[in-house]
């Protein structure tokens, strides 16, 4: 049968565009080296890196939507093998039920394993789960950006010194540095009728606070009391004290919610699940620090014997600690827009952590990047009808174009690292996905038959008769 080639032509403005995915963004996977990972990114290498490449493919997350998949599999039975009867889901039971191998996969293609009314390969095809029927082609997630660490560190920088009060643990001073919350809202374009955002860590552990003032809420936009400075106690950590502060000064700097990466001009630990414990260490590499809405003094942990003196614990106090959520990973701005759905970060949840990312979506109209091409086969006449598909790396499917009679598309994108899938009925692609960063522009080694230009990079594409 005579091959037909096809010319993908991507003309996308200030854009890192490579043919391959970038190792490290490999989506985050205990099971890495799994043999059934390796055989649907065999049969479906188009998915590496997106988020299919990780155990929600076959494993269910908590019933409650809180968790993903790895987080529910390890609370449940614990993280070392063997993990006794872990539950799959509709698609991962009828890839066991076929035998589990490469033929296994194509074998149920055809069917509708979660029962949503589209193919497993239709969704998988779209960047959506065969095995949750919550999660299926159609859905218009709400507007969602990607923050990198580079991202953060390129906004405005603001240091404050403060008390971490606790309930239960070690009160502490600390001087944390990072992006005012109010800053960080306003450069993803957060709507004018939002009234709340959900910070969220990856165990499941979420907060919410008003944007504005709100009695005794710990708000977004500020600022705090600065309060007053107690030195000298014995049951406090001061792991950095500022230069002339002394007990009874009143603290020097202006109190914000922040979305802290430096603590005492340190990086933030990035968290992990303690293997013993099933619970949160370290707080990165992003923590949110609300400073104490009442200002007030330290005070004794309540697990503590009282002593007497004045500084045991007293629960009207503004333990504003337990509220300092670790790990932030995501961040939900409310209301969603109308006729949008929550979107599905949980899955990527870890892979966010490592990779020092921060997604934020829901109530925002942010720029956005236009990424146009064209498609043509190998005698340059345009195809029409080609799907591109666009999806945030290890997350999901955010926005999808069609090529039009003359073979041109185009999709505006806001920030983010995002991978395209071209597909057609009939037709496999060789390459058969490209990772591209919005808005960044990188100098990259590319081969021979992409030619770059000052306004446009051209990647080439060949699609052959599928078998």
């Amino acid at each position: 049968m005579k091959k037909i080639g096809l010319l993908w032509i991507l003309a996308l403005g200030v854009l890192w565009l490579v043919p391959n995915v970038n190792p490290a963004w490999a989506a985050y996977s205990s099971h890495q080296n799994d043999q059934d990972i390796n055989n649907f990114l065999t049969v479906y290498p188009f998915a590496k890196s997106t988020k299919l490449d990780d155990c929600s493919l076959c494993h269910p997350g908590s019933p409650n939507g809180k968790t993903g998949s790895c987080d529910y599999c390890h609370q449940t039975y614990g993280l070392q093998p063997p993990h006794g009867n872990v539950p799959l889901n509709p698609y991962g039971q009828a890839y066991k039920d076929a035998e589990r191998n490469q033929n296994a996969l194509r074998t149920i293609e055809s069917a509708d394993s979660d029962g949503d009314g589209y193919s497993n390969i239709a969704e998988i095809q779209a960047l959506f789960f065969p095995g949750n029927n919550k999660d299926y082609p159609g859905l218009t997630p709400a507007p969602v950006v990607t923050m990198s660490f580079e991202r953060i560190l390129s906004l405005p920088y603001h240091s404050e010194f403060l008390l971490l009060n606790a309930k239960k643990d070690t009160d502490w001073y600390a001087r944390y540095g990072g992006v005012k919350m109010i800053d960080l809202l306003r450069y993803v374009g957060a709507r004018g009728d939002a009234t709340q955002i959900t910070v969220f860590a990856p165990d499941g552990f979420s907060q919410t606070f008003p944007i504005k003032s709100s009695g005794t809420q710990y708000n977004v936009k500020g600022p705090y009391p600065q309060g007053t400075y107690y030195g000298g106690l014995d049951f406090v950590n001061y792991s950095f004290i500022p230069n002339k502060l002394v007990d009874g000064d009143q603290i020097p700097d202006e109190l914000y919610m922040l979305l802290g990466y430096l603590r005492n001009g340190a990086p933030l630990a990035k968290g992990k699940i303690n293997p013993a414990t099933l619970k949160l260490d370290g707080e990165g590499p992003y923590r949110l620090i609300p400073p104490q809405k009442i200002a007030g003094s330290p005070d004794r942990p309540s697990t503590a014997s009282p002593v007497g003196d004045g500084w045991d614990y007293d629960a009207s106090k503004d333990h504003n600690a337990g509220f300092s959520a670790r790990c932030v990973t995501a961040i939900r701005i409310e209301p969603l827009p109308a006729g949008t759905t929550d979107f599905a970060w949980t899955e990527g949840g870890w892979n966010l952590v490592d990779q020092s990312r921060v997604v934020i979506y829901g109530g925002i109209d942010p720029q956005t990047y236009p990424v146009t091409g064209q498609v043509l086969d190998e005698s340059g006449h345009p195809v029409a009808d080609v799907q591109i598909s666009f999806g945030l790396v290890s997350l999901g499917k955010v926005g999808e174009a069609k090529s039009r009679s003359d073979g041109t598309f185009r999709e505006n994108l806001p920030v983010g690292e995002y991978i395209i899938i071209p597909s057609k009925a009939g037709y496999v692609f060789d390459p058969e996905s490209i990772s591209m960063e919005l808005p960044r522009s990188y100098k990259a080694s590319f081969p021979e038959s992409i030619q770059i230009s000052s306004r446009s990079y051209k990647a080439s594409f060949t699609a052959y008769p599928a078998p």
